[in-house]
């Protein structure tokens, strides 16, 4: 099979602060550890917004493809690639595991160059790197299984890898986006009942509260510090802080007790700093940084999969657009005005 005569589908940047364009591409033939996979489910992380609206510079990789965590069928595999065969139904996630890791493939649109990572998933068909994929059982419900590429495995080591939690601990979630809602779903399940939600979203705060049972505040009517000073008495033990504002940042620390942890998950805008009284880290507190929860696919996959399928009612209060490719811009236009509620994911024709 010549992989260069096979044409579908993807969703390109061209440039930055644009909509994405749904062209017609085709790929290189395989190099060593690459793997060619059919796609079945993709979801739609903010990370992905960022990259469009250039959260972290000047983008040096235009045209390029997006998307990092999925569900697809391998169609064909490149020398050396051992974890996996054609027919496998495979977990894409962005957190590498064990095996080859590949060169960056290159796609063809006319006569352009279209770039790509080891891994995208904005796309029917990816040629990805062998130590970004994870074999899963076929009969697997692939919606919830594709959660752990990303959104999911985050918020899972970011609570239990990251940190140590109990269930006396006050903890608050400021960006209560896909992988803020998902933290707060399993403090639910693992029974925490001091818990706080952080959000300028009505509609999503709203949301939380009924569906959840949830305490919520909007941090652009209340001063988030007076705010915890009045309600926790002793201050708050684990903040996970998932929306990149830096004034959040800044105001998270200082609503931690003196042996407080907040976890940082949201990425800020280039060049923006957030602020702190450094002696209170020499006194206790503490700022751990979060790379994907450092969730590793081999060892962690099953652990963290059995969490996830505990929760109640997952697919009801989680998903919220199940979408075609060529939708994919509509996504974006309601995560830049905040009014993106839950996690939104890309079903592709099987």
């Amino acid at each position: 099979m010549n992989l260069n005569k096979i044409q579908f589908k993807a969703a390109v940047l061209f440039k930055q602060k644009t909509p994405l364009e749904i062209i017609s591409i085709s790929s290189n033939n395989l190099k060593r550890g690459q793997i060619f996979i059919k796609l079945f489910y993709s979801g739609i992380c903010g990370s992905q917004l960022g990259e469009i609206m250039g959260v972290k510079g000047d983008d040096k990789y235009l045209p390029h493809l997006l998307g990092h965590e999925g569900v697809g069928e391998v169609i064909r595999t490149g020398d050396g690639v051992k974890k996996v065969k054609k027919g496998d139904i495979v977990l894409m996630h962005w957190m590498n595991s064990e095996g080859i890791e590949s060169a960056n493939p290159s796609y063809k649109y006319k006569k352009l160059k279209i770039n790509a990572g080891n891994l995208t998933t904005f796309n029917e068909f990816a040629v990805v790197s062998e130590n970004k994929v994870t074999k899963i059982n076929k009969n697997s419900n692939y919606k919830k299984k594709l959660l752990l590429g990303c959104t999911a495995s985050t918020a899972i080591g970011s609570l239990c890898k990251l940190t140590t939690l109990k269930k006396n601990d006050a903890i608050a979630v400021s960006g209560c986006g896909s992988i803020g809602m998902m933290i707060l779903m399993i403090c639910k399940e693992l029974k925490i009942k001091n818990l706080l939600a952080i959000d300028i979203s009505k509609e999503k705060l709203n949301f939380i509260k009924k569906r959840l049972k949830i305490n919520t505040v909007n941090s652009k009517i209340i001063d988030i510090i007076k705010y915890v000073e009045k309600n926790f008495e002793n201050k708050i033990d684990k903040f996970f802080e998932c929306s990149g504002n830096t004034k959040m940042i800044s105001d998270a620390f200082e609503c931690l007790n003196k042996s407080g942890k907040e976890i940082l998950i949201g990425v800020p805008k280039f060049k923006e700093k957030a602020s702190f009284y450094t002696l209170d880290i020499n006194l206790g507190k503490k700022l751990i940084g979060c790379k994907g929860g450092d969730f590793f696919p081999k060892s962690d996959i099953h652990i963290f999969d059995k969490l996830l399928n505990k929760i109640k009612d997952l697919e009801d209060n989680f998903f919220s657009d199940e979408i075609e490719l060529d939708e994919i811009n509509n996504i974006f236009d309601k995560m830049k005005n905040n009014r993106q509620i839950g996690k939104a994911i890309i079903k592709f024709r099987q």
